[in-house]
C-alpha cells in the first residue's frame, strides 16, 4: 500500500527563514462573531481544537461553516462585538505568532477553486501545487530543488501523475479539487481544513482523498473535515462539531454526536415521480439536441470523441462519467458555450444555424458551479434570478415589475423565498446553488441542463432542489443533469448517457 501521509513527513525540508513550527497546532476561538453587511454569520463562537485532533464539521446550509472555517485559517477576522479572541498554541499549550505559523494554515474549499476561475489564473498543474510551498496564490520566482521534489511527492501521493503538465483551467471540476488538496500537501500544514472536499469527484478520486485523509489523520496534522453526505464522513474523523443558525451546537465525541445531527449527512430518497404531459405526448415531436460524431477539444486535448447522441422530447437524461470525461464540456456544448471540431454536427430542436444563439439560451437554460463567480456579483438572491433573463444582463437594463415578480416565483419556487434579499456574497454556497436553479427557471424554459446540482447541498436543501427538479419535470421542462453520486439519480430520469475517458460514449435506456 502507498504511503498516503503528507510529503513533508517523508521528507524533512523546513525552510530555514521560518521559525520552527510543530507539525500539528490548536487553535481556541473565545466569543468569536461574524458579521457580513449586517447579517450575522457566527454568533459568538467558543471553540478549541487540540493539537492533532480530527473533527467533522456539520450543519446544514446556511449555518457558517465556510466562514467558521476561514476564520480558523485566519482568513478572516471575528467581527468587533465584545471581546473575541483567536490564539493558536502547540502541544504544551505555548502561544504561536500568527505571521510564523500563516503558511502552515491551509484550507481547499470551492470558493478557493472558483477563485483561479475568476482572475484567470491558468497555470500548469505542477505550478499550482508549487505555489503551496510557499503559501503564494501565484508564482513569483522558479522552485527550488528541494520545492520541485516536494511538488514531485504531492503528484504521486495525489495520484496527478498524468496531468503534471495540464493547465489548472483545462482540468475537470474533480480535477481541479484533487490539485488543490496536493497544493495544500505542498505547504506542511499543520492545519488543515477541508470544506466539502468531496464534491465532485468520481469514485477513483474519492478512494484517494479517502486514503490521504486517513494518512493525515495518522500523521498527527489538526484536521477540519466539513461533509453534507454519509459517505464524505471518514470514519477516522473521531471528533465531531455540529454548527446551527452560527452557534456550536455540539462539540465532543463523534460517537455521541446527537441524532438530530448524524439526520443532517443521510441521504435524501425522492418520491416516485409520475409521467409528464410532455413525455406522454412527444412521440411525434422533434429531438430536443441531436449530435452526430462530434468531437471537442479544450486547450488542445481533446475531451470528447465522435459522440452521437440523440434527445428525444419528453425524455429526461443523467450523463455519468468519471473526473474528466467531459460531462460539463457537453453541458457547454449543447447550451452553445463551446463547439464541434470540423466534422461533427450539433442540430438544435427550432434553432438554425445562422440564428444567434441567444435565441436559443433563452429556450434551453445552463447551471453549474462555474457560474458561482458570475453571479457573486449580482446584489440579492432576487438579482440572481432576474440575471437569467439575458436582456437584464446589459448595462443600465431595470428590470420590469412582470420580470421581478417572475423572480419572486422563481425563488418561491425553489424553496428560499426567505432569502430573497439576501445578499449573494452573504449565503452559503447551498443558498447559493439554489438561487442558480431559480435563475434557469425564470422565463419558462423549454429544458435545464444542470451540471450536478445537488452538490454541496445538506438534506433539507437537497429535498428541495429534488422536488423543485421534479415539478420542473411535471411541467413539461426537458432535463439534462449531470451527477456523480447514485443517490442524486432523479426517478423522472428515463435514460442514462455515460462518457468514457475521450472515447466513443456509450447509451443505456
Amino acid at each position: 500500500m502507498p504511503d498516503t501521509s503528507p510529503p513533508h513527513r517523508r521528507r524533512r525540508n523546513a525552510s530555514p527563514q521560518r521559525p520552527a513550527v510543530p507539525f500539528g497546532i490548536g487553535v481556541r476561538l473565545q466569543s468569536a462573531s461574524m458579521v457580513l453587511s449586517g447579517h450575522p454569520v457566527l454568533r459568538s463562537v467558543d471553540l478549541h481544537l487540540a493539537p492533532g485532533s480530527r473533527s467533522l464539521l456539520v450543519g446544514p446550509n446556511g449555518a457558517g461553516k465556510s466562514e467558521l472555517l476561514k476564520l480558523l485559517a485566519a482568513q478572516r477576522w471575528p467581527t468587533p462585538v465584545g471581546r473575541p479572541s483567536r490564539h493558536y498554541h502547540d502541544a504544551a499549550g505555548a502561544p504561536l505568532p500568527l505571521p510564523d505559523i500563516l503558511p502552515r494554515l491551509q484550507l481547499v474549499s470551492a470558493e478557493q477553486q472558483d477563485r483561479y476561475e475568476r482572475y484567470g489564473w491558468n497555470f500548469s498543474v505542477a505550478t499550482v501545487i508549487g505555489t503551496g510551498c510557499r503559501g503564494l496564490v501565484a508564482p513569483l520566482t522558479p522552485l527550488t530543488v528541494n520545492e520541485r521534489h516536494v511538488v514531485a511527492e504531492c503528484i504521486e501521493t495525489c495520484g496527478l501523475g498524468a496531468f503534471r503538465g495540464r493547465r489548472f483551467l483545462g482540468l475537470s471540476y474533480g480535477e481541479r479539487r484533487l490539485v488543490l488538496i496536493a497544493r495544500a500537501l505542498a505547504a506542511r500544514p499543520a492545519l488543515l481544513l477541508l470544506d466539502e472536499v468531496y464534491n465532485g469527484l468520481d469514485g477513483a478520486n474519492r478512494s484517494r482523498v479517502d486514503a490521504l485523509i486517513a494518512g493525515l489523520c495518522r500523521s498527527g496534522v489538526t484536521l477540519v473535515v466539513s461533509a453534507h453526505r454519509a459517505h464524505d464522513a471518514h470514519p477516522d474523523l473521531d471528533r465531531a462539531i455540529a454548527l446551527e443558525a452560527g452557534e456550536v451546537a455540539y462539540c465532543g465525541a463523534r460517537v455521541r454526536l446527537p441524532g438530530r445531527w448524524r439526520r443532517l449527512i443521510e441521504p435524501v430518497r425522492p418520491a416516485a415521480a409520475t409521467p409528464d404531459k410532455a413525455t406522454r405526448a412527444a412521440a411525434g415531436e422533434e429531438p430536443l439536441v441531436e449530435l452526430v460524431d462530434v468531437t471537442v477539444f479544450q486547450e488542445q486535448h481533446r475531451v470528447l470523441q465522435r459522440l452521437s447522441w440523440r434527445v428525444a422530447a419528453g425524455q429526461h437524461w443523467a450523463v455519468v462519467g468519471r473526473n474528466g470525461s467531459g460531462k460539463t464540456t457537453l453541458l457547454e456544448l449543447l447550451h452553445g458555450h463551446r463547439h464541434p471540431a470540423a466534422g461533427g454536427q450539433l442540430i438544435r430542436r427550432g434553432h438554425g444555424r445562422h440564428d444567434p444563439i441567444e435565441a436559443w439560451q433563452r429556450r434551453v437554460r445552463y447551471s453549474g458551479p462555474d457560474l458561482h463567480n458570475e453571479v457573486r456579483s449580482c446584489g440579492t438572491l432576487l438579482d440572481v434570478a432576474l440575471h437569467g433573463l439575458p436582456e437584464l444582463r446589459r448595462l443600465g437594463s431595470v428590470a420590469s415589475p412582470a420580470q421581478r415578480r417572475a423572480a419572486r416565483l422563481a425563488v418561491e419556487a425553489v424553496g428560499i423565498a426567505a432569502l430573497a434579499r439576501h445578499g449573494a456574497r452573504e449565503v452559503s454556497y447551498g443558498e447559493l446553488r439554489l438561487a442558480l436553479l431559480a435563475r434557469a427557471l425564470i422565463g419558462k424554459p423549454e429544458a435545464l441542463l444542470l451540471d450536478e446540482p445537488l452538490t454541496g447541498l445538506d438534506t433539507t436543501m437537497r429535498r428541495r432542489m429534488t422536488d423543485a427538479l421534479q415539478s420542473a419535470q411535471a411541467r413539461g421542462i426537458q432535463l439534462i443533469i449531470a451527477i456523480h453520486e447514485i443517490e442524486d439519480m432523479l426517478p423522472c430520469i428515463s435514460h442514462v448517457l455515460t462518457l468514457p475517458d475521450a472515447t466513443q460514449a456509450s447509451r443505456h435506456p
